[in-house]
């Protein structure tokens, strides 16, 4: 009875799901056929080669660790990628990593070359290995590889070609089995393996094999379990994909395309992402998406972007991208994107200006010419006559026009026709209504040409051209009034009113500038809920129909003042409208009367974005929209329900204090923002220049900045760079916590984090520093009290000395004074007294030359007998008694000498041998005596005199011509 039930539940539960499965089937056929066609979009695929990582070509495994990192297996070590840096941790002897398993704990497993391990993380943020190969498990390594790592029922099995070996955390024991195993996998608590010897498919129950699949039955070998509702999708190397059932141990094909594909690629490996789309790596061909109902999404191989074409390991990450590592490389592919990719290699279309897709076939009028890309297409191919450049294609009533730049085309299928009529090429066309009447505006290189409804085909042709306007227009609009807003392509902007008849131009007006002050250039002009919006790079501005004026748009100026360079508005709905700048495309949303941020997708997304002003989205009628890029179109849809992101942490990856002194560098715990009650890091003050290296493992492609503040440094929030590294230099000491946030393009916080550390006071400004210096001030303060003291004492010692030296020098000036005035005195009083002396020693000299001359007569008249002898004898007696002799003379000279200042000491030094009688005659002369008393007085004749004045000129070696008398008055 039970099993009566549980069969006619099973039933019913099939038959609706194959009724939904075949609605479904009928809808999106229902969805091609209504206008779609079959384009391969793929999605973004970001290539990294050995010059952006910097190791082997090989990449083996890739996994993730808890904080977002990517770990892979490389030939030379495991290289760690945090969306921003790489980097390379080495096994030991640099063995490569061919299997890489990381469990909940955050222990990187990694199996080699007879050696596996795991790698723990330190406070540090080092990669610390610890080797679980023993020494006694030689004789099974030797010369063994380990290619895969599993955990099952919390222990860790390391596979190699040979055996595996289990580790429960303590220790690590052989498996039991004798077999090798190919390759060992893990799904919903059970481990299946795939053996090489007998090439059995088993699983593993209470440590016994049970078999499922002989090689007799598959005859091939699995590289790939994954789930498949409640069975197992098996991929087999070069079979194709099977569907096995374990309860009723059946194996079947899945018929699925892609099998092709796989067989000619040989499988490889396979995951299965969040929205169950089974992803298949190949040897040689890339890797393919398959979807449940075994259709291939998408094909990824060197043809279309990826960088090589074997695939050793997939792998989906936290945000539900896949990871593909390959022999040469590593690419990650943004599956879980509502943005896909369509850039064909095959042919160069240029740069896509407009699209349209129209009963399957996708149009694109590029600068090259029109293209047209069916489903049985393998590339675009050009439509016949449509060579150069094509500014626009648009779907009017069923009928395709494009502004060409030979004409005006008209599109039927793949045919084109020039429509007869309008001159130059067109760059917009406007479908309105003006004065009443439905036509089609196009403006074009120089004139504003006017289409109308032939009323018996239905169908849009030429009138005639307006007159009165003819300019270089890039885009226009037409209001609600009928004013035509014209933007020139390198200036301002142009209003129209046209006439009833529509044939020439009522009014025009130019307009410069939008506000006084702000010559912008070029003016964009766009529709927004139906009224007119312009733009010119400062500001948004509106025309309001009531004031016929131009003044600022409010409504977008106050929220969304950064858009104010868009130059193109693409209404998705009557609520939802795509900005279009040359940097990003941006979807607002007017709900409750304001706009609302929806999206930003950036051109960094984009290998080949649009060029300046040339950007341009089209939306199908079924809401998805395609952005026209160079070379390609990327189709977003808004209504694909792709896994939303995991929380991604901002996490420290490297914190590194710098000594100036040293040129070294100190690593620092990074656990301030994971563990906060670890307390700050201490550092000393020779260490206050710290480095900051954060990571922020974001792989989805989104625009992310970063912000930091150091509290007690900043004083405000300071915008990061791209490489997520900020330096403090020269910090002071103190207590400082560091805080960084990582904010989306919207300025929503998406993480953030804090690191508390000190810096410790340099020991010049310690308690101990202080209390050093106050002990030197106060000694320094002693010492130069002492000194000054000492200073003053001197000061007066050496005042009161120079007083008394100022007294003793007075003292001895009045003494000298004295002296001198004394001395003169004397010395006048010498003088005056030797010229007394002198005058009354001439004076006698003068008598006893009277007397000498009596003395001769009294001889005379004695010797004439005249009186007696005794009588005589007498008188001579006496006379002889007062005659003065030599005395007399050294007397003179003396005294001669003292009044003509040493004049006979002087002389004789000069001339030793001058006789006392030259010395006399020489004080005669200097007295300039005249001859005769110099003879009387010398008791000589003239005669004489002159005798001895020659005999002194000798003596003097006097030349002739010179006076003897002038020589002696001059003579010092």
């Amino acid at each position: 009875m039970v099993h009566n039930i549980l069969y006619y539940i099973v039933k019913e539960i099939l038959k609706r799901t194959l009724v939904r499965m075949l609605i479904c089937c009928v809808i999106a056929l229902l969805f091609c056929i209504t206008g779609n066609a079959k384009v391969p979009y793929i999605p973004k695929i970001i290539n990294y080669s050995v010059s952006d990582y910097k190791a082997g070509n090989q990449n083996w495994a890739v996994s993730q660790g808890p904080g977002g990192k990517m770990y892979i297996g490389n030939n030379r070590g495991l290289l760690v990628f945090d969306g921003i840096h790489w980097d390379l941790v080495k096994l030991p002897n640099n063995l490569g990593v061919r299997a890489l398993y990381i469990s909940k704990d955050g222990r990187i497993y990694v199996g080699s070359f007879e050696e596996f391990g795991y790698f723990e993380m330190d406070d540090e943020n080092d990669l610390i290995y610890h080797s679980l190969s023993s020494s006694e498990m030689n004789v099974y390594l030797n010369n063994d590889e380990f290619w895969t790592i599993n955990e099952y029922k919390g222990e860790i099995y390391f596979q190699s070609f040979r055996s595996f070996f289990i580790y429960d955390g303590e220790k690590v024991r052989k498996g039991v089995s004798d077999l090798s195993p190919l390759y060992i996998f893990t799904l919903d608590d059970h481990l299946y393996v795939q053996f090489m010897e007998g090439g059995s498919f088993c699983r593993m129950d209470d440590g016994q094999f049970t078999e499922l699949l002989s090689k007799k039955v598959l005859e091939d070998d699995v590289v790939s379990v994954l789930p498949f509702d409640h069975q197992l999708l098996l991929v087999s190397a070069r079979s194709g994909c099977f569907i096995y059932d374990e309860v009723r141990k059946k194996l079947s094909v899945w018929n699925t395309p892609a099998n092709e594909i796989l067989k000619e690629g040989i499988a490889n490996r396979g995951v299965m992402m969040k929205d169950s789309t089974f992803i298949v790596g190949t040897i040689s061909n890339g890797v393919v998406a398959i979807n449940k109902q075994g259709e291939t999404l998408w094909h990824i191989n060197r043809e279309n972007g990826l960088i090589n074409n074997t695939v050793l390991r997939v792998f989906a990450d936290n945000s539900d991208n896949l990871w593909v590592t390959l022999d040469n490389g590593i690419a990650q592919i943004h599956v879980n994107s509502p943005i896909y990719f369509y850039e064909p290699l095959e042919a160069q279309i240029g740069m896509v200006h407009d699209m349209v897709i129209e009963k399957g076939i996708v149009y694109l009028a590029t600068n090259q010419g029109l293209y047209a890309l069916s489903e049985n297409d393998s590339y675009p191919t050009l439509i016949p006559g449509t060579q150069e450049q094509t500014w626009y294609i648009s779907d009017v009533g069923n009928q395709l026009i494009a502004g060409h730049n030979t004409g005006t085309l008209q599109l039927e299928g793949r045919k084109a026709t020039q429509i007869p009529g309008p001159n130059g090429g067109g760059t917009a066309l406007r479908k309105t209504i003006i004065h009443g009447k439905e036509v089609l505006l196009q403006m074009s290189y120089r004139p504003l040409s006017v289409f109308t409804r032939d009323m018996v085909t239905n169908r849009w042709k030429f009138s005639h051209n307006v007159e009165g306007f003819s300019n270089l227009i890039k885009s226009f609009e037409v209001d609600p009034t009928g004013n035509i807003w014209a933007s020139h392509m390198y200036k301002g902007i142009y209003r129209l009113r046209l006439n009833e008849d529509l044939r020439s131009v009522k009014e025009m007006e130019y307009i410069g500038k939008l506000e006084e002050g702000n010559e912008s250039g070029t003016i964009n002009v766009m529709k927004l809920r139906g009224r007119i919006v312009f733009s010119d790079g400062s500001k948004f501005y509106t025309y309001e129909d009531l004031t016929g004026k131009i003044v600022p748009y409010d409504l977008l100026n106050e929220d969304f003042p950064e858009l104010s360079d868009t130059y193109r508005v693409v209404s998705l709905n009557n609520d939802l409208y795509w900005f279009i700048r040359n940097s990003e495309y941006v979807l607002l949303g007017y709900e409750s009367g304001r706009f609302q941020l929806k999206q930003r997708i950036p051109f960094t997304l984009f290998d080949n974005p649009t060029i300046e002003d040339r950007g341009n989205i089209y939306v199908a009628s079924d809401g998805t929209s395609y952005f026209c890029l160079n070379g390609g179109i990327a189709r977003y849809d808004r209504y694909r329900n792709y896994v939303d992101t995991t929380r991604v942490p901002l996490s420290l990856s490297q914190v590194r204090a710098y000594n100036r002194h040293e040129n070294e560098f100190a690593p620092l715990p990074c656990k301030g923002a994971d563990a906060p009650e670890a307390g700050a890091s201490v550092l000393s003050y020779s260490y206050n220049t710290i480095l900051f290296k954060f990571s922020y493992p974001d792989f989805t492609g989104r625009r992310f900045l970063i912000y930091y503040k150091l509290d007690g440094f900043d004083n405000e929030w300071i915008e990061g760079t791209s490489n997520f590294q900020r330096t403090y230099s020269n910090l002071p000491y103190g207590n400082f916590v560091l805080h960084a946030v990582v904010k989306d393009d919207r300025g929503k916080e998406l993480s953030s984090l804090s690191y508390p550390f000190k810096i410790e006071r340099p020991f010049y400004s310690s308690w101990w520093a202080l209390i050093i210096y106050f002990a030197l001030f106060l000694c320094i303060l002693v010492v130069l009290v002492r000194m000054y003291t000492m200073w003053i004492v001197m000061r007066e010692k050496k005042v009161n000395e120079e007083q008394k030296r100022l007294q003793e020098e007075q003292l001895r000036a009045q003494e000298q004074l004295i002296v001198k005035l004394e001395n003169e005195k004397l010395e006048n009083d010498l003088t005056y007294k030797s010229k007394e002396l002198a005058s009354a020693t001439l004076s006698v000299i003068s008598h006893n030359d009277f007397l000498e001359g009596l003395k001769k007569e009294i001889q005379a008249q004695q010797l004439s007998g005249s009186y007696t002898k005794r009588f005589f004898d007498k008188l001579i007696r006496m006379i002889e008694e007062n005659i003065s002799g030599e005395d007399e003379w050294a007397i003179f000279q003396t005294n001669f000498d003292r009044i003509h200042e040493k004049f006979f000491t002087n002389l004789k030094e000069r001339y030793p041998d001058l006789t006392p009688g030259d010395l006399r005659l020489c004080a005669l002369l200097r007295l300039n005596m005249p001859t005769k008393d110099m003879a009387r007085m010398q008791n000589l004749s003239v005669r004489g005199i002159e005798a001895a004045r020659y005999r002194l000129r000798k003596k003097l070696n006097l030349p002739e011509g010179q006076s003897l008398v002038d020589f002696m008055i001059q003579f010092h």
